[in-house]
């Protein structure tokens, strides 16, 4: 699909969008600039966290203090890997959990070294509650199940917008945070690629609310009219080179037709008479003005999910059901809504593990990289393979976990 796509790709800017960046390594990118602000802050929790995994008497104890403070003890303490930040979230998120635990722990053990003072605590909270959004952006970006370029828009919205609060935040740390997550966003997503700017338009749900809304967030004030202009300009200008496309092919199949079998001199001499009379009352102003399907399609209210529905909206089979209403509209969303955003799962985006490349794969032709690439993708998108792959991620992630005793009972 994407051949017969960047056949018709009609400028260099649309050309150039297919080669964009990974999504979720930019995002990754983006976190990892914020986090170094809190560097001290992480390193305490994670060597507090490893004192306490490697000795069951250090925790028990840990476990008998959280209950003594009222604090249910069925969430797992976390451990982290550095190049993975969302480990680092959790890790955040359930250090900040057992936070009374940790402070009483470390006025019973003279050994335990690594106690956030009240400022730490509260700056570990609100870089936990700032990187939600990162995260729900990230999880979307990753899914292989369903298609991810309509999103895009939506979510990088979001994303810049949460950067901005807090840029623009009375809160001297949180400034501090966002500075280098604003410059590494506006290095890599200052201008949104106009393909996934189009994906989001033809979501049935937003159409150019979508473009107009993210714009104004996304761009100066006096650049997004122009922005949103060239956007609708290319999105025609792309779909009158599938309009054209598809009169050429018609036209084609029509003439083979006719060599096929001619037609009796009677039935062309009708035909004549009929055309002469339809220009008569075409003339007449009997034929109403007809507009294209992008014009009907954008004139149209959008599309409202039913509340039970709501998250459930397949975009693939809404064009489906409209082929027929948008039949050249509808080829042209199956072409661009098909681009992944993100090159990876997410498992894979927040993994670094697994990723050698022999002497083998080194040298296997371009082809054959590409039969692989596309064989897995399938093979991948089978639901077994996927709940294989979600039990793989649960048990790579129990590995940085460990259940807190309740009671006198040995670490299983």
């Amino acid at each position: 699909m994407w051949l017969g796509l960047s056949k018709k790709l009609v400028t260099r800017e649309l050309a150039r969008t297919r080669l964009g960046r990974n999504s979720t390594h930019i995002l990754n990118l983006v976190v990892q600039d914020g986090l170094k602000v809190i560097d001290g802050c992480l390193v305490k929790i994670r060597e507090g966290v490893k004192y306490l995994r490697k000795s069951p008497g250090r925790l028990l104890k840990f476990g008998e203090i959280a209950i003594g403070l009222g604090i249910q003890t069925r969430r797992s303490l976390c451990s982290d890997v550095k190049t993975r930040w969302n480990s680092t979230h959790r890790m955040l998120e359930s250090a900040l959990y057992y936070k009374s635990a940790f402070e009483s722990y470390a006025l019973r053990d003279p050994n335990f070294a690594w106690n956030l003072d009240p400022e730490e605590w509260v700056s570990a909270s609100k870089v936990c509650n700032f990187l939600e959004v990162f995260l729900d952006a990230t999880n979307i970006f990753s899914g292989t199940m369903y298609p991810t370029a309509n999103l895009f828009l939506v979510e990088i919205f979001n994303v810049k917008k949460e950067i901005c609060e807090a840029y623009e935040s009375s809160d001297e740390f949180l400034r501090k945070m966002s500075r280098p997550m604003f410059e590494k966003f506006e290095k890599y997503w200052g201008e949104v690629g106009v393909l996934m700017s189009i994906a989001s338009i033809l979501d049935p749900r937003f159409k150019l609310a979508s473009v107009e809304y993210a714009f104004k967030e996304l761009y100066p004030v006096y650049e997004v009219d122009e922005c949103v202009k060239d956007v609708t300009n290319k999105l025609r200008a792309l779909y009158e080179k599938y309009a054209k496309d598809r009169v050429a092919s018609k036209a084609a199949a029509s003439t083979s037709n006719t060599i096929a079998g001619s037609a009796p001199v009677e039935s062309s001499l009708r035909s004549r008479k009929k055309e002469h009379f339809m220009a008569f009352v075409r003339a007449r102003g009997g034929e109403k003005s007809t507009k294209s399907e992008l014009e009907v399609y954008l004139e149209e209210p959008v599309f409202h999910e039913e509340e039970q529905d709501k998250g459930q909206f397949d975009i693939l089979l809404w064009w489906s059901q409209n082929c027929s209403k948008y039949p050249t509209l509808s080829k042209l969303a199956r072409d661009v809504l098909c681009i992944p955003i993100t090159t990876v799962a997410s498992e894979s985006a927040f993994s670094a593990g697994g990723r050698i490349l022999d002497d083998y794969r080194s040298s296997l032709t371009k082809d054959m990289v590409e039969l692989l690439i596309c064989g897995g993708d399938w093979i991948r998108a089978s639901s077994k393979y996927a709940v294989l792959t979600l039990q793989q991620s649960a048990k790579e992630e129990e590995n940085l976990e460990i259940q807190v005793p309740m009671s006198n009972l040995s670490i299983s």
